[in-house]
């Protein structure tokens, strides 16, 4: 029998000693497999996760929407309440100017020159025109906002603040205003007039709401420390009101984005 030399086999012996650490183990693969599993298994719960938070994101978006929906038919409400105590309001001033024109007439103080006043008419006063013409301005300019023409609206609510700036619905025209900037993302302009109603008008039936809606605006602008200060605000200024509910999903939510 051949032997190789002793050298050569010992050289033959240490190649396979290198080599042997080249060749996985069955356990080294099963445990390959296991990590591709588990990657797969990761990647199919991320594309979960990811499509789930385009569908919270969307949802967030339809919720918002219906929210702005429902101020401005709050906001249509009020203006049928407003109306309606004007007209009230014209009538007993109708009637009260009639009487006193009918005493005039029984008295003989006005003469002829009264009765002729009755049997044409009532002619109407520069209030009555002024108040007529306020109550036009402003109820062109909500019209728009209702109808989603937001740029029509800020000009109407402009016009309006423009004219009467210290009108009796000056307060909710400045917070419409704001309301209509908003829906166009103009957030900074929308800040200042949410602002100006709570500065100028603190007793202001949208107080409450022209505060919520500076948080938002302050969320928007990425002004999150003012936002939640403006926000908690609105909790502790009027407790268990629809605002300060809303100002508390608004913080939760912020701590959840940890903003």
């Amino acid at each position: 029998m051949n032997l190789r030399p002793l050298p050569a086999v010992l050289s033959m012996l240490a190649l396979v000693a290198m080599l042997a650490p080249l060749a996985p183990p069955a356990n080294a693969t099963a445990s390959n497999k296991e990590l591709e599993s588990m990657t797969n298994e990761l990647a199919a719960r991320l594309a979960t996760l990811e499509r789930a938070s385009k569908s919270i994101v969307a949802t967030q978006q339809q919720v918002e929407a219906a929210r702005a929906e429902l101020r401005t038919l709050r906001g249509q409400i009020e203006e049928a309440k407003h109306e309606l105590e004007s007209l009230r309001q014209q009538q007993r001033d109708l009637y009260s100017d009639l009487d006193r024109r009918l005493l005039l007439v029984e008295h003989g103080a006005a003469g002829s020159a009264a009765a002729g006043a009755v049997a044409g008419g009532v002619v109407p006063s520069e209030q009555a025109i002024r108040d007529s013409d306020e109550t036009a301005v402003y109820g062109d300019a909500f019209a728009a906002l209702k109808a989603s023409r937001y740029p029509d609206a800020v000009r109407g609510f402009e016009l309006y603040l423009a004219k009467y700036p210290e009108g009796p619905r000056a307060d909710s025209a400045t917070y419409w205003l704001g309301e209509a900037q908003y829906q166009q993302m103009e957030y900074a302009a929308a800040l200042k007039a949410f602002q100006s109603v709570v500065e100028r008008h603190p007793n202001s039936a949208k107080a409450a709401d022209a505060m919520l809606m500076t948080g938002y605006c302050q969320y928007e602008l990425n002004a999150f420390r003012n936002a939640r200060a403006t926000l908690t605000k609105v909790t502790t200024q009027y407790p268990g009101t629809e605002a300060a509910r809303l100002a508390n999903e608004r913080i939760t939510r912020m701590d959840v984005e940890r903003r």
